[in-house]
């Protein structure tokens, strides 16, 4: 099935055109292909390096996507870490299983920062 900025429109309506259309310019007309023949002599930092997803293709047919995967900023993962941290501190943990009750048996795991760094710590 071939997706088109005309079908999204149709389908879904303007703002999935506009949305269809961003999408479409930034990552499909954009992305390169690798044959599979090359794919199998490719390295590891020449993967690392492609500008973003990259069709492999077998002849003339598309049989998957290669996308490399790219290191997170430390400073930006710091920072999103201490506003979900301030966020979790107005949250009321009973009103929040009462809201999951309805769902069936919950994970009951503490999911804390403090609880993930002493689980994290015992691993290591």
């Amino acid at each position: 099935m071939v997706f088109t900025i005309a079908a999204a429109a149709k389908a879904f309506g303007p703002v999935a055109r506009s949305l269809a259309k961003a999408y479409i310019t930034s990552h499909v007309f954009a992305m390169s292909s690798i044959g599979i023949r090359e794919l199998q002599k490719i390295s590891g930092e020449a993967i690392g390096a492609l500008a973003g997803p990259t069709a492999i293709k077998s002849g003339a047919r598309t049989v998957g996507l290669l996308i490399p995967l790219k290191s997170a900023d430390p400073d930006r993962l710091a920072a999103i870490l201490a506003r979900a941290e301030a966020l979790a501190r107005g949250r009321d943990a009973s009103v929040d299983d009462a809201a999951l009750a309805s769902f069936g048996a919950v994970d009951p795991v503490d999911w804390s920062v403090d609880a993930v760094r002493a689980l994290t710590a015992i691993r290591r």
